[in-house]
């Protein structure tokens, strides 16, 4: 288990006049640099509160995109009563059948559940569970609920909710249990926990505009056996494919074996498949310092405070859309990076990846691409 210190930090939204913080996870695995086993030892916690909890229950888990997508992803794939997973997404899937709904204090404020195929497996599970890294106020969620029992109102359906932080007050959980909808978390903390502390620090003025010129030439390969975690998926298949994915990665991977660091990057919502590769990569050779991070829709300001945990930024276009900005936070230097994604590769987004990498002395890149695009 770890401790609460471990597991907040609390960074400035730029621009975002309903919630100017934000709480960052540092072993979460999105905006800072983390072993991927440690953040799949925090997620093994979770799988613990769902299996002690549904004991007798077989559930669809529901992951939140963007930052809880690895979160869900690997409980699900841990967890002997999860049946059923997928995230919501803020993606456009074609042919998807969505519900939609907003999170009030988001810079991206539209999410989107696609319910394909739920028809075919609401008779079978006992309970929808959500995953998240942090719950407020639950009121996204229980808009969620409200949309799902609207489509369905001749099913009795039940649900409940897991978090690693959960700041609602006694009166919200009281509320919530006494509609049977459980509210498990590692950690209770105040609502607007130390939030002032954003307050306490000089910010540099970030740079705006992504960079494009770049001079590193990049492998890339291309793995099938895609399964897309925003769509509703079964969990034995999710775990095979996975399974299977990282295997064909490490066997093509030559240069591993002569790369002291490694990084993994996944993109935006795509994080546990990278995850997993990482994981595999750890315990193959353990003398290796290996770190997974993802790149983020979150605009957050950065300091060189040495109590803040996000130091740079570098701006990018998108991997899935050249007219989306994103992010990536706290680069550093490394003998190998692996960009881990399921876009088809907007150019502009890999040009600006790949430009920020190389601002960092990162000049060993490789794309590995899993997405139904794949052929290999």
């Amino acid at each position: 288990m770890y401790a609460l210190e471990d597991l907040i930090t609390v960074a400035k939204r730029e621009n975002n006049t309903k919630r100017k913080y934000l709480y960052v996870n540092p072993v979460q695995g999105k905006h800072i640099p983390v072993s991927p086993s440690a953040s799949m030892r925090l997620f093994a916690d979770l799988t613990e509160k769902i299996e002690e909890r549904y004991q007798d229950e077989k559930l669809l888990l529901i992951g939140f995109a963007e930052t809880a997508t690895a979160i869900g992803a690997s409980i699900a794939y841990g967890s002997d009563n999860v049946a059923y997973y997928m995230n919501t997404s803020r993606e456009e899937i074609s042919g998807a059948e969505y519900l939609f709904f907003t999170e009030a204090h988001s810079h991206a404020t539209e999410q989107r559940l696609a319910v394909n195929g739920f028809d075919g497996i609401l008779d079978q599970i006992d309970r929808i569970v959500f995953a998240e890294d942090e719950v407020t106020t639950g009121n996204t969620i229980e808009n969620i609920i409200r949309l799902l029992r609207k489509r369905y109102p001749d099913r009795s359906l039940n649900f409940g909710i897991v978090s690693v932080l959960n700041s609602m007050s006694d009166e919200r959980l009281a509320e919530f249990e006494r509609q049977n909808i459980f509210c498990d978390f590692l950690y209770r903390i105040p609502f607007q926990f130390r939030i002032d502390s954003v307050e306490h620090h000089s910010y540099l003025k970030p740079q705006q505009d992504p960079i494009y010129e770049t001079h590193t030439p990049v492998d890339t390969m291309k793995k099938s056996g895609y399964w897309n975690s925003r769509l509703l998926a079964d969990v034995a298949d999710i775990r095979a494919r996975t399974d299977q994915f990282a295997k064909s990665v490490l066997s093509n991977q030559k240069n591993i074996e002569n790369a002291g660091s490694i990084l993994i990057l996944g993109t935006e919502e795509f994080m546990f498949p990278g995850m997993m590769i990482g994981c595999e990569i750890e315990k193959r050779w353990p003398d290796k310092t290996v770190r997974f991070h993802a790149t983020t829709r979150s605009p957050i300001e950065v300091s060189q405070d040495p109590d803040y945990m996000l130091h740079s930024r570098h701006p990018l276009a998108s991997m899935y859309d050249n007219d989306r900005r994103t992010f990536i936070y706290n680069l550093e230097r490394y003998d190998l990076v692996l960009i881990v994604t399921d876009a088809e590769v907007c150019r502009d987004g890999l040009d600006s990846l790949v430009a920020a990498l190389e601002m960092h002395g990162n000049s060993n890149i490789t794309l590995i691409q899993w997405g139904s695009f794949s052929n290999a």
